[in-house]
């Protein structure tokens, strides 16, 4: 059998790149185009190494979980990013690639069995044009198919612009149904934001406090009424347990979500978001 290396390698690689584009939307984890350039690449060189190496069997079904987990860490992984995640990522992409290569199969099984008079279509060959409008058909319905299944729900995203003690932060942020915190006594909304972002905005010994909550922070405030005037303490509750969070009433806060921009009248909590591989570092109550 001839193989052009070249085609097989940008047959591959695309496929790889359709693949990968489909897992990051499922498991919304965002990626730039040069990381998903860069596993498809490495996807269509593993293709052309299995093809020429022949492999097969157990050691070619280990080599292709490996490749598939490579691939999903070059794409997806970040700093802090838990190992469960990454598998996580792999099985996301497997599953996807098979459910890809099933509908194209059915579909030109489906098309030959049509007798329709294209030579492309005809005979146990391909043309690259009938393999590209069957891997498009094949990556719409397994997109639509897994948000009909609920593998991927549209989140909302927002950015958060606040002004803290007369310092200015913009937070990316998504909107939450689960975010229910208020203030007990204003009825505020609460913006909980990540620790790490309000870090060289807000004081350390704010910070720090917020993460100890001992009478360290108590007696911080009392020396610095002009902080201690916006400070509020917000009860919160989790799977933990329940707690105080420490809030900031803000100078001023705006949200802009797409062309729409307002004020809104929400408090500030100082929280630690947990994984390193979120695309967001706050969380806003839905309106």
């Amino acid at each position: 059998m001839e193989v052009y290396a070249d085609l097989y390698f940008l047959i591959n690689a695309s496929m790889d790149f359709l693949c990968l584009t489909m897992s990051g939307k499922l498991l919304h984890r965002r990626s730039g185009m040069p990381r998903l350039l860069l596993g498809a690449c490495l996807g269509g060189l593993y293709a052309l190494a299995a093809l020429l190496f022949g492999l097969g069997g157990a050691v070619g079904l280990l080599a292709d979980l490996g490749a598939a987990t490579v691939l999903s860490m070059t794409v997806f992984f970040t700093y802090g990013m838990r190992f469960w995640r990454v598998l996580q990522s792999a099985a996301v992409y497997v599953l996807v690639s098979m459910v890809m290569g099933g509908i194209m199969s059915g579909l030109y099984t489906l098309l030959n069995r049509l007798d329709l008079p294209f030579e492309a279509l005809q005979g146990d060959t391909v043309s690259v044009w009938v393999l590209g409008m069957l891997a498009l058909v094949a990556g719409i319905a397994t997109s639509r198919g897994g948000r009909m299944l609920g593998f991927s729900q549209k989140t909302r995203h927002v950015t958060v612009e606040a002004i803290l003690f007369g310092r200015r932060v913009e937070l990316s942020a998504i909107v939450d149904s689960g975010n229910l915190l208020r203030d007990p006594i204003s009825g505020r909304g609460v913006i909980v934001a990540d620790r790490a972002r309000l870090s060289g905005i807000l004081p350390q010994s704010l910070l720090q406090g917020a993460d100890v909550q001992n009478g360290a922070l108590t007696d911080w405030l009392e020396r610095s009424p002009t902080y201690a005037a916006r400070v509020r303490l917000i009860p919160a509750s989790g799977a933990f347990g329940t707690g105080l969070l420490v809030a900031i009433l803000p100078d001023r806060l705006t949200v802009t979500e797409g062309r729409e921009r307002y004020e809104a009248d929400y408090l500030v909590a100082i929280s630690r978001l947990g994984d390193g591989e979120r695309d967001f570092d706050a969380v806003v109550p839905l309106a």
